[in-house]
């Protein structure tokens, strides 16, 4: 056979497969209708549905059977209503009302804002009973030229300006030469440079003016109350205005003399006759390491009976008593003292030996008081 008749006996078989396998439309639909009874006997087992043969009234059957669910509905809360003494007042937000009852009421900060500020306060209190002067003066040098009138600040040229500046550290400079020198050393370091004596003064007068308690006040105040006739002796008196203060002859002495009334000298070897004087006053000015030769000439110029006033920064005593004792074997007996100011210590003592004339006078303890130290910034 050829091979156009073997394709025809193919295709011609083809169809008579077709034929006998061919399902009619009515059996179709009832293979749908058996799918969905099968569907429904599942839903049948499962929740105990009755079959029924409407397929319409089986469909309502389950839809009924279906569990509801029911939608949350938002609550909304609504603000409570304030009453004028409520703290929640206007806080309708989210989460405002709580935050006010999470913190404590006012009474309650109210109380710890007190007690902070007296914890605050003792701690003060506590730090100004151990206020150190060396310390005072460190923390003030820079606010200084706020001190100056405003008219001269404006006229200052920048030099000027720049010099201004230089001298709280050169104040804090001198204060520990002078401390660590002796008095021959520093009044031949005045003497060869005497504008740096005069710069020294005149930032002293600058932290006179912030403290609130001038000591040299007090001490003219008590020789304003002294015969007329007492003979007093300044040492280390500055521009002498301890002299310029009161009616009693004064002998201002000092390593530079600023003015007519201040006389230069090494404050221990005074041109003073012995036993010419009724005051000694040293107010801050026991400065230098040789504090014994200070007092010996105290002793040698002052009368029998005569009067040592001493005014020093209280930083500068390790203890006080020990200052006394040591001052009672020079010769002096203390009288009277005030440790309750500020930041100073104001003594007064009576010569009641001369020691001047001692031929042991050498082996004396020395004495010696703490030095102006500062911190570097």
């Amino acid at each position: 056979m050829s091979k156009t008749n073997k394709n025809k006996k193919k295709a011609s078989t083809k169809k008579e497969k077709k034929k006998n396998t061919f399902v009619p439309k009515s059996n179709l639909t009832t293979i749908k209708k058996k799918k969905k009874l099968r569907s429904i006997d599942d839903m049948k087992n499962r929740n105990n549905i009755p079959v029924h043969k409407n397929i319409t009234v089986q469909k309502e059957a389950i839809n009924n059977n279906k569990p509801k669910i029911k939608k949350r509905k938002k609550n909304k809360k609504k603000p409570q209503q304030n009453n004028g003494n409520d703290q929640t007042k206007g806080l309708e937000r989210k989460g405002a009302i709580k935050k006010i009852y999470n913190n404590p009421p006012y009474e309650t900060r109210k109380r710890k804002k007190i007690e902070e500020n007296t914890v605050n306060d003792e701690t003060s209190t506590k730090a100004e009973e151990q206020f150190d002067m060396d310390q005072y003066l460190q923390e003030t040098n820079n606010e200084l030229l706020r001190s100056f009138d405003k008219e001269n600040k404006k006229t200052l040229t920048l030099r000027e300006r720049m010099r201004e500046l230089l001298k709280p550290s050169r104040f804090r400079y001198m204060n520990e030469v002078l401390n660590n020198n002796t008095s021959t050393q520093s009044k031949k370091l005045f003497q060869e440079d005497p504008k740096s004596f005069v710069n020294y003064h005149e930032t002293y007068k600058l932290q006179i003016v912030r403290w609130a308690l001038n000591p040299l006040d007090i001490i003219i105040d008590s020789i304003k109350k002294m015969p007329n006739n007492y003979v007093i002796a300044d040492f280390g008196c500055g521009d002498a205005t301890l002299a310029a203060s009161i009616q009693q002859t004064t002998h201002s002495f000092d390593f530079v003399s600023m003015n007519d009334k201040v006389t230069a000298c090494d404050m221990a070897h005074t041109p003073l006759l012995t036993s010419s004087v009724h005051v000694v006053v040293f107010c801050l000015s026991l400065m230098g390491s040789n504090l014994s030769d200070y007092i010996l000439e105290a002793n040698r110029v002052l009368k029998k009976d005569g009067i040592l006033k001493i005014a020093e920064v209280e930083s500068r005593f390790d203890n006080i008593d020990e200052f006394i004792k040591l001052l009672k074997i020079y010769g002096f007996s203390n009288t009277w003292k005030d440790l309750s100011k500020n930041l100073f210590y104001f003594l007064d003592f009576k010569k009641v030996k001369d020691i001047t004339t001692n031929s042991n006078r050498n082996k004396l303890p020395k004495i010696t008081l703490k030095s102006c130290l500062y911190k570097k910034r």
